[in-house]
């Protein structure tokens, strides 16, 4: 999915989201090297489509902008954390604290990381799946 299809798909939803500028590769590449790996494609090309998604009746940003993937999964991976969620790379979250993510290893599925119960449990197929499931209101995580 490119950045025009993810842009369109996101602006189904009217003035429920809104959505931030895209940020560039530069951008992205950034955030990578950062993080020491590779978004996988549909990530990626989200992210080109817009650098966050802030929820307007919830009040958050259910998607990270580039900034706060980094400094959150950099926090959530040092001190510590459990090996499952090392290698998980958190996107956004529930509004409660848990993040999103998907696995580092370039898997598709989208997970959610419960932070009280250390562990994970699977949202949806893809990226695209997950996000037409949160635009419709049947994601419960």
């Amino acid at each position: 999915m490119d950045e025009a299809a993810w842009r369109q798909t996101l602006h189904a939803v009217g003035n429920r989201l809104k959505l931030q500028p895209p940020a560039d590769p530069g951008e992205i590449a950034a955030v990578e090297r950062q993080l020491g790996i590779a978004f996988p494609a549909e990530l990626r090309a989200l992210y080109a489509a817009t650098n966050g998604i802030y929820d307007r009746p919830g009040q958050w940003f259910v998607m990270w902008p580039l900034a706060d993937v980094a400094n959150s999964n950099l926090a959530a991976w040092s001190g510590g954390a459990p090996e499952a969620r090392q290698k998980l790379l958190g996107f956004g979250d529930d509004g409660t604290g848990a993040p999103f993510c998907i696995a580092v290893d370039g898997e598709p599925i989208v997970l959610t990381w419960s932070p009280i119960a250390q562990e994970v449990r699977p949202l949806a197929a893809t990226l695209h799946e997950f996000w037409l499931s949160w635009l419709s209101g049947d994601i419960r995580t």
